[in-house]
């Protein structure tokens, strides 16, 4: 897609999509959705019908590849992976093997179901990284919204990820995506789901800030009206005080969903996500421990 028109139109069929569901999305597949890569779906990682995912990797893998595992958002109780199709695109564009899960949601299951998912998912990821092209010495966990929450609790409380039986330091870097990563449940059905009031510290990933924990990259849209930008800079300058290696970066004028458009289609324009992430994923501790955000 090259005219400007053309990103227009996807630009369109993706903002539709938010609201109105899946038939714009699928324009916006048809007008961006390139021919470079493969994906296998509904590989199993766990008994439940939700605990599946799809792989994307590059169909020319020179050599083998970071490991970027990506969990959606959508308030803990809704979301699939098959919306994710253009982050596959964009992810694999960039060289790397992408793994997209579907995981446990509210209101059949509550906290922890969705973080122990993310873990389940990361414990694959390690196991099977080669039979993709995969570098399991190279992995990383990316998430949106909900999804940046459990990134940010995988990171910081390393007992989900120890659990699973995956080895202190196997993941290199987290990246949280508007995720309400240092705040207190006030809206009723995500105090429901979050559990009893006296188990919310918990839930909170400042709860469990130590300073030692693996670099984690905390980016939002300066015009998010539905998770506060100060989740995402207080958080890092929490983990920086205590001696950890986290950095904010806030893009003007983007909204809550349009980071994530922005992610997955970064020929859009909307605001240079994917090439941050990429960054990050090259060297992330240069780019978090010694820089302030």
């Amino acid at each position: 897609m090259h005219s400007r028109s053309a990103r227009l139109a996807a630009l369109a069929a993706l903002t539709a999509f938010t609201v109105t569901g899946c038939s714009p999305r699928r324009a916006a597949e048809t007008l961006l959705l390139g021919s470079h890569f493969v994906r296998t779906e509904g590989v199993a990682y766990g008994p439940d019908a939700r605990q599946r995912l799809d792989v994307y990797r590059p169909k020319a893998v020179r050599a083998p590849a970071p490991v970027v595992v990506f969990l959606h958002g959508g308030r803990w109780n809704s979301g699939t992976r098959e919306d994710y199709r253009l982050l596959g695109d964009a992810l694999t564009r960039r060289g790397w093997v992408a793994v997209v899960p579907d995981y446990r949601l509210a209101p059949a299951f509550g906290f922890p179901a969705w973080v122990e998912d993310g873990a389940r998912v990361v414990r694959w990821a390690r196991d099977n990284a080669a039979r993709f092209g995969g570098d399991s010495t190279r992995m990383f966990v990316v998430g949106h919204s909900a999804g940046g929450h459990s990134a940010a609790l995988l990171a910081l409380d390393e007992h989900f990820l120890r659990d699973a039986g995956v080895p202190a330091g196997a993941v290199r870097g987290f990246v949280s995506l508007a995720g309400p990563v240092d705040t207190t449940w006030t809206d009723p059905d995500v105090q429901a789901l979050m559990g009893p009031r006296e188990g919310w510290p918990a839930t909170y990933p400042a709860t469990h800030i130590g300073g030692t924990e693996p670099p984690l990259l905390l980016l939002h849209g300066g015009g998010d009206r539905t998770v506060s930008v100060e989740n995402s800079t207080r958080l890092a300058a929490r983990i920086r005080e205590r001696g950890g290696c986290a950095r904010s970066i806030v893009y003007p004028g983007v909204g809550h969903v349009k980071i994530v458009v922005a992610l997955s289609a970064p020929r859009l324009r909307i605001a240079p996500v994917l090439d941050d992430i990429d960054a990050f994923v090259r060297d992330p501790r240069r780019r978090t421990c010694a820089t302030a955000g």
